[in-house]
């Protein structure tokens, strides 16, 4: 097994290149959630050319079991741009209605092996979509826009990392699918490597725990980089306190009348959204944990000498755990219809997304914590790092612990000039081999691990 970690390492040193050029190339090409045509193209055939066994499109992921159902020209228009950037249309047309999530399985039992002598499925997950909303920056201070491979999609970037974790995933099978042979002299067992869609909207990760993307795991690994990594070199190899959120919109009605002559005749719906929001982020926080909420949209489209009979908001509402969540959400909606009776219209509250609250598997993180510090490569390994973010990640967490599995997700750190989910957002790229070689290692680690 030294010369398998020995072998591990060389190659994940030689990947960089090849890294640093898929990270670019995604970062140029950012696609929104649902719309990850070209992305996971690129994904299914680097997994067949690596011997994976592929799942896509509704075998991979339920469409009933989605949130919220992507519109039908959007999901036309952002194929088509994809197509013109250069995916592949077979694999584009099995994604048809923006089913842009997969994953593939690599065999390490013999053909014919019975199922009660097969080893354990270790599994992988990596999203893939990019930040709706944000223009990149321009400045030549900004690496990407400086080295030019800034995205070209206005209103659309790269903003969380989720171009490096796709390089990753990317370069794992390369790696693994290389090692085949030689793994399969050591291991048995089933390793898969999941690519989510949508996790940015919180609305990727219910359909493929639906369509069985975890069932039957052993070991799940989820990665992010920098968050409270946030220096090149060092590694969380666990987190904890994932809130529980809730994506919300909610509708206003009124009545339209002319701002001059009638005001009295309008009941504004603009004025109903604008108390509603005040009033929203003014609900008292949790006691017993934390809790968040925030509205990051409103829209009106009325001119300034018509009293506006429609209004729309989106926000979020976060708590320690389902709990805290739940009266956050419970707030939200009450101060909602309070805020429209009070002003003489009529509200509909809708929610879009939601994700659990999750903690990593402490034996997991053993075993992540164990295998970095026999890599000797990181300068500082923590055992564990607190969240206080949402990822929905945790379906898939949440899914295989109850079914008896562990589940535990790292944070590999790296330098960044600005924050997540920012325009200036972008990462030291150096760090991808490191963390090539930590997740390789992970695989094989994860496959001789015994029950105590």
């Amino acid at each position: 097994m030294e010369r398998l970690a020995e072998e591990i390492r060389r190659r994940a040193g030689e990947a960089g290149p090849r890294l640093t050029a898929l990270r670019r190339h995604l970062h140029r090409h950012p696609e929104p959630a649902w719309g990850e045509y070209l992305t996971a193209s690129l994904v299914a055939r680097a997994l067949q050319d690596a011997g994976f066994r592929l799942t896509l499109g509704a075998n991979a992921l339920r469409p009933s079991a989605r949130p919220r159902q992507p519109e039908a020209a959007f999901c036309t228009a952002q194929s088509g741009r994809a197509l013109n950037e250069g995916a592949d249309p077979t694999l584009v047309a099995c994604m048809a209605g923006g089913l842009t999530g997969l994953w593939g399985d690599l065999d390490l039992d013999s053909p014919g092996t019975p199922e009660d002598e097969r080893g354990p499925l270790v599994a992988f997950r990596f999203d893939m979509d990019a930040n709706a909303g944000i223009t990149e920056a321009t400045d030549k201070d900004h690496f990407p826009a400086a080295q030019g491979f800034a995205s070209c999609h206005a209103g659309c970037m790269h903003a969380c990392g989720h171009d490096g974790h796709v390089a990753l995933g990317v370069e794992l099978a390369r790696l693994l699918g290389g090692l085949r042979d030689e793994l399969s002299r050591h291991l048995s067992g089933r390793i898969r490597l999941i690519f989510q869609p949508a996790e940015e909207e919180g609305e990727g990760a219910p359909g493929m725990v639906a369509a069985g993307a975890v069932d039957g795991v052993r070991a799940l690994f989820g990665l992010h980089l920098s968050m409270q990594a946030s220096r090149s070199g060092d590694l969380v190899c666990g987190t904890d306190k994932f809130l529980a959120t809730t994506n919300f919109e909610v509708f206003f009605t009124g009545q339209s009348a002319h701002a001059g002559l009638a005001p009295h005749e309008g009941r504004n719906a603009l004025l109903a959204a604008c108390t509603a929001v005040t009033n929203l982020l003014a609900i008292a926080r949790h006691g017993q944990g934390a809790s968040r909420i925030n509205v990051g949209e409103m829209h009106v489209n009325e001119t300034p000498n018509i009293i506006p009979a429609k209004a729309w908001l989106r926000g979020e509402t976060r708590g320690e755990n389902g709990d805290i969540n739940g009266y956050m959400l419970a707030e939200a909606r009450r101060v909602v219809d309070g805020a429209a009776r009070m002003h003489g219209c009529r509200s509909r509250f809708l929610c879009q997304s939601h994700c659990p609250g999750a903690m990593s598997s402490p034996e997991l993180v053993d075993l992540v914590e164990r295998t970095a510090r026999d890599m000797g490569s990181f300068r500082e390994v923590r055992r564990k790092a607190d969240f206080w973010a949402s990822e929905d990640f945790g379906w898939f967490m949440n899914k295989v612990q109850e079914d008896g599995g562990l589940a535990a997700y790292l944070q590999l750190g790296a330098d960044r000039p600005d924050g997540h989910h920012t325009s200036h957002f972008t990462f030291d790229e150096s760090v991808l081999p490191r963390g090539l070689e930590l997740l390789a290692r992970l695989a094989v680690a994860a496959l001789a691990r015994r029950p105590d």
